[in-house]
């Protein structure tokens, strides 16, 4: 039997233009709100998606649109994403481009032509502006990990990590075990969260007075193009800055792909990590924490980003505007572990 809108009002003896309000996401009285979701689960009761559509324009489908579904690393964001629309009586589907302009407008115009009620999206870099045909659409976007180099001019919501202050972390941490000699791998052309950690890791070491312009290696600043060409970047640049005639006694891995391929040259050296070299990673790796000796690095708040991602998309969705356009910054987790060596005790 098909369980209707007039079914639930009998059962809970409210009227169906309450129960039609809280279908339709608008606000009711917190019991009317309990009583109708409990009598909903009792019910099994499943929304007609096709009647909403004809009689309120919307889909009642998110979109997630990002860079690469070929890595892992974004799983616990989309999940977060998911769970809260799906309580929200949303479908959520995520889609990717894989790093590619050309694909990026082909798969945005075929979003758009979908109708969704939102989309969460991350750019490929802050010179990615694209977003604004979502816009344009009249369709809510929320921004993650990037600030657009033109938000001045074309501004959105934004979601970030710490991503100055977990440089700061990691660089403290360094330099209370008594690393001053640092390499830097890697920089990223139009990355505003790598050149936000690289900041936040230089100015702690500049407010403490030491030099910091031998940290950046030599070498252009590359398109992330794919995780692949990344890794085996951070191999390179590992193997080059280890064979340099001063090498560094501690490396600061910008993001876990290079921190990847930098970890699988440094099993190569004669000595392990830390004797050989102590090691730090912005971003966290399953690998990392069982790897021998496991790695020091900050870890993202993936999670908490797509709650609040999801949180802002969903009050743009219903019309509230008064906090636009947002820019929320969300902290990172420091994890002590056991790469980087204490240089203090063999100086003391």
């Amino acid at each position: 039997m098909n369980i209707t809108i007039k079914d639930i009002a009998r059962e809970t003896g409210l009227s169906t233009a309450t129960i039609s309000k809280y279908l339709n996401h608008k606000k009711i009285l917190e019991e009317n709100r309990v009583l109708i979701e409990e009598t909903i689960r009792r019910l099994d009761y499943r929304p007609n998606r096709s009647a909403q559509i004809l009689r309120t324009k919307k889909t009642h489908t998110i979109a997630i649109l990002l860079t690469d579904l070929g890595t892992y690393f974004w799983a616990s964001l989309i999940n977060s994403v998911t769970h809260y629309f799906i309580q929200h009586n949303y479908t959520v589907i995520t889609c990717s481009y894989s790093f590619n302009p050309g694909k990026e407008i082909k798969v945005i115009q075929d979003l758009i032509s979908q109708n969704p009620d939102g989309v969460i999206m991350l750019p490929h870099n802050n010179a990615d502006d694209y977003y604004q045909l979502i816009q344009e659409a009249g369709i809510p976007v929320v921004i993650l990990d990037s600030i657009p180099s033109n938000f001045s001019e074309h501004p959105a919501d934004c979601i970030t990590s710490d991503n100055y202050g977990g440089g700061a972390f990691l660089a403290r941490h360094l330099l209370e075990n008594g690393h001053t000699n640092i390499a830097i791998v890697e920089r990223s052309i139009n990355s505003y969260t790598l050149e936000e950690r690289i900041r936040g890791f230089m100015d702690v070491y500049k407010e403490n007075g030491y030099d910091t312009s031998s940290f950046l290696t030599p070498y252009p600043a590359i398109p992330f193009n794919d995780s692949q060409t990344v890794t085996e970047r951070g191999k390179q640049r590992f193997r080059q800055v280890m064979s340099s005639p001063h090498p560094p006694t501690a490396i600061f891995f910008t993001n876990y792909t290079v921190g990847i391929g930098g970890l699988s040259a440094a099993y190569a050296l004669t000595k392990p990590v830390p004797e050989s070299v102590s090691l730090v990673c912005f971003d966290d790796d399953p690998l990392f924490k069982v790897m021998n000796p496991s790695l020091t690095c900050v870890s993202q708040n993936l999670k908490e980003i797509g709650e609040k991602a999801s949180e802002i998309l969903l009050r743009r969705i219903h019309g509230d505007y008064s906090d636009f356009p947002s820019r929320t910054i969300v902290d990172v987790i420091f994890h002590k572990r056991n790469s980087v060596k204490d240089l203090t005790r063999e100086n003391s």
